[in-house]
């Protein structure tokens, strides 16, 4: 018997009957006719998408509208972002920074206090953190953070800076020039400390040292309108109401799309005596943003001047709503009068706001006017 080779053996292996390969054709055929159904059928059952929340996009908001000057809507989004990341400092910082440009203390205080809670060894946070602190009054505790910062990172140049704003905020000038020179020799294009140098002067009476600084700033980032402001308010301690007038009018261009430009615009043209203008300049500060408590109180002195007094009362009752803590003084006797003097006058509604003043400076002169007019 001849034994079958490999050769063989194989091609038999392999060998499909010609029936099957009928019925393999068939079912293809069969299978291309319905594929339109088959297509629908697998799309009904499939699973609906869970998407994962990215930051990317309300990152990108967030830094296209702080570039553009929004600092509120910019502000939202780092919040947005904070919110998907739940684990990052980051944006948090970010917020808390934003809000005291905007001088929104409290929540720039809420931001950073968050951010260290998420690390307590995130440098950025603790600055964040000192600096909001020293803004909100809390001068030592201000101190033991930006120092808890300087411990983890000693050469860094915005907890020095942050560290020479609280001295010189609480008077002790020696130590405030030691950090701010120190920040300035790690750091010449550090915006933060020439601005903070500037605070420095300004409260040793060196004004015109104090512009000098802020111009080096404005050097480092023409774009920096808050400085600008600064310098106004620098040239007004000097007289200088028209260069003051046009340090705010280059603040306002370099940022119309915060209501603090249009404030500091508009109550340096009350100064002056320019209340037209002072007035169409606050009314534009409180559409830009109608929390802004100070300008609206700005705005409610402009009509008080200008004898408005209905007008006075409703936005001056408005702007003491919004202002957190203790409003200045003549906010409280300005409303008290504007009830005496309107007509008709309404004594009832007068006498608190006039004692509140009252209780700042028992000596007060327009107060005491007024409570003469509607005698208790």
């Amino acid at each position: 018997m001849e034994l079958r080779s490999v050769r063989y053996t194989s091609r038999r292996r392999w060998r499909v009957p010609m029936w099957a390969l009928a019925l393999l054709v068939l079912a293809c055929v069969s299978l291309w006719n319905r594929r339109e159904l088959l297509v629908e059928r697998a799309t009904f059952v499939l699973p609906d998408p869970t998407p994962t929340p990215s930051a990317v996009n309300p990152l990108a908001q967030a830094r296209v509208h702080e570039s553009q000057g929004d600092l509120l809507k910019a502000a939202e989004f780092y919040g947005q972002v904070a919110a998907i990341e739940t684990w990052n400092p980051q944006p948090l910082v970010d917020q808390s920074r934003l809000y005291i440009l905007l001088n929104q203390v409290p929540k720039a205080l809420a931001a950073a206090e968050e951010a260290v809670r998420r690390d307590d060894r995130h440098v950025d946070s603790l600055n964040a953190l000192a600096r909001a602190l020293d803004w909100s009054g809390e001068y030592e505790e201000a101190v033991n953070t930006a120092v808890d910062a300087l411990v983890l990172s000693p050469d860094n140049s915005w907890t020095l800076a942050i560290l020479g704003e609280i001295y010189a905020d609480v008077g002790n000038w020696y130590k405030a020039e030691a950090y701010l020179d120190q920040a300035a020799e790690l750091a010449p294009l550090d915006v933060l400390v020439w601005r903070n140098k500037a605070l420095l002067h300004e409260y040793r009476g060196e004004y015109t040292e104090g512009l000098a600084a802020l111009d080096q700033g404005l050097s480092v980032d023409p774009s920096a309108w808050y400085l600008e402001i600064h310098k106004g308010r620098l040239y007004e301690a000097l007289f200088e109401w028209e260069n003051a007038l046009e340090a705010y009018e280059r603040a306002l261009e370099l940022n119309p799309n915060v209501s603090l430009t249009w404030d500091a615009l508009g109550y340096g043209h009350f100064k002056v005596g320019n209340d037209l203008e002072a007035r169409r300049n606050l009314e534009r500060a409180v559409e830009v943003d109608p929390q802004d408590g100070l300008a609206m109180a700005h705005l409610g002195t402009v009509y008080y001047r200008m004898r408005n007094y209905e007008g006075a009362v409703g936005i001056l009752s408005e702007a003491l709503e919004l202002i957190e803590g203790t409003p200045r003084i003549e906010f409280l006797y300005q409303l008290g009068l504007a009830y005496v003097y309107k007509d008709p006058p309404e004594c009832d509604k007068a006498k608190p706001w006039l004692l509140a003043a009252l209780e700042i400076d028992p000596e007060s002169g327009p107060a005491l006017e007024g409570l003469e007019s509607c005698p208790i």
